[in-house]
């Protein structure tokens, strides 16, 4: 949707100084054929104040807005990162009729309504004990703000680092897969060579293998030929 407000800027900004509300105003220029109605939100209510906090604009017309801050005694915590915002709502004029203000926003349709947002900025003002505190605090969050933002040099070395690791560890493993098929051969071996070993101590006593583990012989007590098997594979190991 089209504006219906030409605001004199897009961010607040408050000088402020000791004891001394800080007082910022903004213009809201008429840019509509029709009647136009506003109302200014404040993020926090209660360190803010707005005259007129909402009325009517004239087509073509202009409305000085008024905001003013809370007096500090003490340089604000946020003054470097504030992040208070006002909303400036804004809907053409229902009917032509004069009425009260809240009334009049209780018949705008809800599509008819259009949002701007402005963020607040504050600043020290011409006092010469709040710079210099202001300039320490300032150091110190550029300081705590650095140590906490990684750069992009820092943040590629570190996934080049992480990539190396990775490419170290699937080396590590294709080693030692390599290493234990090895072993493995070598089992084979040692166990092949095992085999026709017993098999020819097996033939030299009268028995035959076949392809299974079973054995056939002529004498009925397998049980003293399954040890004496043993005894030979047990010394050719």
């Amino acid at each position: 949707m089209e504006p219906l407000i030409k605001p004199s800027t897009k961010e607040m900004v408050f000088a402020i100084t000791p004891d001394v509300p800080a007082s910022f105003t903004v213009e809201l220029e008429s840019i509509s054929e029709l009647p136009v109605l506003f109302k200014l939100k404040l993020s926090k209510m209660e360190r803010y104040s707005v005259n007129p906090p909402a009325g009517v604009v004239p087509p073509g017309q202009k409305i000085a807005v008024v905001i003013r801050m809370t007096a500090y005694s003490q340089i604000p915590p946020d003054v470097f990162s504030c992040r208070d915002r006002f909303r400036l709502e804004t809907a053409p004029m229902p009917r032509t009729e004069s009425a009260d203000i809240a009334e009049l926003w209780q018949e705008v349709p809800p599509k008819t309504t259009r949002f701007q947002l402005f963020p607040v900025k504050m600043v020290i003002g011409d006092d010469s004990r709040w710079k210099e505190i202001a300039d320490k605090m300032e150091a110190e969050a550029n300081l705590d703000k650095g140590r906490s933002t990684t750069t992009p040099s820092e943040t590629s070395a570190s996934v080049k680092s992480t990539t190396y690791s990775g490419e170290e560890l699937l080396r590590r493993r294709r080693r030692m897969a390599d290493e234990i098929e090895r072993e493995i051969s070598e089992r084979s071996v040692q166990i092949n060579d095992l085999k026709r070993k017993i098999e020819l101590s097996a033939s030299n006593q009268g028995l035959f293998f076949l392809s299974t583990p079973i054995l056939f012989c002529s004498s009925t007590r397998v049980s003293s030929l399954n040890a004496f098997l043993l005894s030979r594979c047990c010394r050719f190991q």
